[in-house]
């Protein structure tokens, strides 16, 4: 299945960058910066750990923080419906009490050791929250009957898409966003969280089928809600999400564009489009940069098959996280696991895969930049023009150079009105002499100008 390894230039930086990142001191509460530098990672609690429980969280730690992430995202962590459930134990987004935890994972008490445990890191957790829809079983269908979208014979209906077409959803319900009263309980149950528990801020699940005059109301009282910054991220492309007052989005159409790159598209097509989409970026607006997630992960493949091999998946991270916007991993991403994790099954993360510590070195060397490298925090972006357009991934952030090889083969690169000899790559710490940079398959360089 692997193909295309890297390099031992490559493989350098899994054996030599590992950033320190254990025993940090707790982010000082007044610190507003902290979303505009943060690394994210995703946490499906039941597959996460053996017991699947905010516990085993807990005892995870410090994995995450060792894979450079320091903003901890859980899926959704609400009772699930047992009405039309799908699977075994049903979708986490299929939710049952908007205040109540899932009893599997723990107590109030357990989740409350967790978001503590969580800070004294100085790391933050953010929620996911699901808005759009409940599980047919919650309360609110016979107590606010008035509270859903009825179909045809009268009843909840199936939730639709941003077209009006009816989604495969049938273990959720549609909630009508017309109500007020419905608006008045959600933006009670999502403050009802940053005050209980002191979280950080949602992921939002999504957020684009709820009218957006919901979130120009919604997202300045969840801010003046909390005595502190809050993290907004929007499952959501549309950039109207910024102007409602959204922190993160998703690039949806970037991941298209990428996985199509590594399938033979041109890689200056790529840039091309993520130029035009910064352009149009409202001001203080950021892209969430993945290469998988929970749903690309269970409906389609993990990062191993996606992107052909080891060296292709750290290639296209590579390409991925570094544009503006703010990186992601995903449970089990960091060690390489070729799992493909589905949604109403429990399956444990394989933790113990070949290389994993030298995989999470890699990730957290790459992660390590997004946070703390000037030019990888700024909004500069442009596009950089090599001999090998077509192959090559190539842009620039500030003063640095990245260039990613999209092929199983080896490339010998030049950069146009840029000069890279004497230029440092800052993952293998190794200074180039010449004008020519030597790619191997799926190779990739950071570079830093002298």
């Amino acid at each position: 299945m692997l193909k295309g390894l890297m390099s031992s230039v490559i493989l350098a930086v899994v054996l030599t960058v590992a950033p320190t990142v254990h025993g940090q001191s707790p982010a000082n509460s007044s610190d507003t910066s902290w979303v505009t530098r943060s690394a994210l990672y995703e946490v499906f609690v039941q597959d996460f750990s053996p017991e699947g429980t905010f516990r085993g969280v807990i005892d995870g730690l410090d994995r995450i923080q060792s894979a450079g992430a320091d903003v901890l995202w859980l899926m959704p962590i609400y009772p699930i419906g047992v009405l039309n459930r799908k699977g075994s134990l049903g979708s986490p987004y299929a939710v049952r009490d908007y205040r109540a935890l899932n009893p599997s994972y723990g107590n109030a008490a357990d989740f409350r050791a967790l978001v503590q445990a969580v800070h004294a890191r100085g790391m933050k957790l953010i929620l996911d929250f699901v808005p759009n829809h409940t599980a047919p079983d919650h309360a609110w269908v016979k107590q606010h009957p008035d509270y859903y979208v009825r179909n045809e014979r009268g009843e909840p209906s199936v939730p639709r898409d941003e077209k009006g077409k009816l989604t495969d959803w049938t273990d959720v319900a549609q909630l009508d966003y017309k109500n007020r009263e419905l608006r008045r309980a959600m933006i009670d149950n999502m403050k009802y969280w940053l005050r209980e528990y002191d979280i950080d801020g949602f992921r939002v699940d999504v957020a684009g089928f709820i009218p957006y005059d919901f979130w120009r109301e919604a997202v300045p009282a969840l801010r003046a809600a909390a005595p502190r910054r809050i993290l907004l991220l929007a499952e959501w492309g549309d950039l109207e999400m910024h102007r409602a007052g959204y922190d993160l989005t998703y690039p949806w159409d970037s991941h298209d564009r990428l996985k199509a790159v590594w399938n033979g598209a041109p890689a200056s097509t790529f840039i091309q489009a993520e130029v035009t989409d910064m352009q149009a970026m409202p001001r203080g607006g950021m892209r969430m940069r993945f290469t998988t997630n929970h749903d690309k992960t269970a409906w389609e493949d993990p990062p191993l098959k996606m992107f052909h091999g080891m060296a292709g998946a750290r290639a296209a991270f590579v390409a991925m996280a570094l544009l503006p916007g703010r990186p992601l991993l995903y449970n089990g991403q960091e060690v390489e696991s070729p799992q493909k994790l589905g949604l109403f099954e429990r399956q444990p993360v394989e933790w113990k895969q070949p290389g994993a510590a030298r995989a999470r070195a890699f990730y957290a060397a790459v992660l390590k930049l997004a946070r703390t490298e000037p030019g990888l925090i700024e909004r500069d972006f442009r596009p950089v023009e090599t001999n090998a357009p077509d192959d090559v991934v190539a842009y620039r952030r500030g003063d640095l150079i990245v260039l990613v090889n999209a092929r199983a083969k080896p490339l010998s690169v030049s950069v146009k009105s840029a000069a890279t000899a004497g230029a440092r790559d800052l993952l293998s710490n190794r200074t180039h002499q010449g004008d020519t940079i030597a790619l191997p398959a799926y190779g990739a360089v950071v570079l830093k100008e002298p």
